[in-house]
């Protein structure tokens, strides 16, 4: 499907304008991308971009996940405009978040050893913009990514000050007037090991793509050295605290 096509059938359905609409389906064409991860569906206008690039490159799937129900026009309905309901996937979280999903992917594609079997050649998150859920979201989305996949962040200078949504209760002054997702990109996705390229569009859009080669695999005795050094870190950690309760209740 072209993207004029798409972008007339869906045109003044929030979240997303044509530009960004055009990045997404440029960027699936041009990778040749065919599994595509969204999270954060709302009323599905992006969607139907990553759906319309998949269909052109001869067929995919796109999931898309959100927990939140927005009045307007249903995600189905979006779809149904544009004539894309066939090849995409809806997921409804009606409890939790998408992170706990996420571990459930996770851990339905991985061995016995902890290795993951990625599972997509893009991601789009466009989702809850909390450190808490997106943090978690973005370690756990890196393990289904396919090696050489792109992961991509909208809304890099959104703050809770400067939006109308409900705010989760017991935040600091800080974590209201801070961007979340520009912390998680500079914080956790730029010095992680697994990601090698980045890019920043227009101050709002990140990018950040996973390293083409094959990821470490890890074995079973490597799995139970590697837990056996963080139990005693664990331990050294509790022994240190307990000596300086003791020393605090001496003085």
């Amino acid at each position: 499907m072209r993207f004029g096509d798409v972008a007339d059938a869906i045109e003044g359905v929030p979240f997303i304008d044509r530009w960004h609409g055009r990045a997404l389906y440029d960027h699936i064409r041009e990778s040749g991308v065919r599994d595509v991860l969204e999270l954060g569906t709302a009323h599905g206008a992006s969607v139907c971009y990553l759906a319309a690039a998949v269909a052109a490159n001869g067929g995919g799937t796109v999931t898309t996940v959100d927990r939140y129900h927005f009045a307007g026009p249903a995600p189905e309905d979006t779809l149904g405009r544009a004539g894309l309901l066939e090849g995409v996937e809806l997921v409804r979280i009606e409890h939790s978040s998408y992170s706990w999903w996420l571990k459930n992917e996770v851990q339905a594609r991985s061995d016995a050893s902890g290795n993951c079997e990625g599972a997509y050649d893009f991601c789009l998150l466009d989702g809850s913009h909390d450190w808490h859920i997106d943090g978690l979201s973005v370690l756990l989305v890196e393990r289904l990514l396919r090696p050489g996949a792109w992961l991509a962040l909208d809304d890099l200078d959104w703050s809770y000050e400067r939006s109308a949504v409900q705010r989760p209760p017991n935040l600091s002054a800080e974590e209201i007037a801070t961007p979340h997702v520009q912390e998680i990109f500079d914080v956790l996705l730029r010095p992680h090991p697994s990601f090698t390229q980045f890019r920043v569009d227009h101050g709002t859009w990140g990018w950040a793509q996973k390293a083409p080669d094959l990821p470490r695999r890890l074995t079973v005795q490597e799995l139970r050295v590697e837990r056996g050094i963080l139990a005693q870190r664990a331990i050294r950690a509790a022994r240190r605290a307990r000596v300086a309760v003791r020393r605090r209740r001496s003085v």
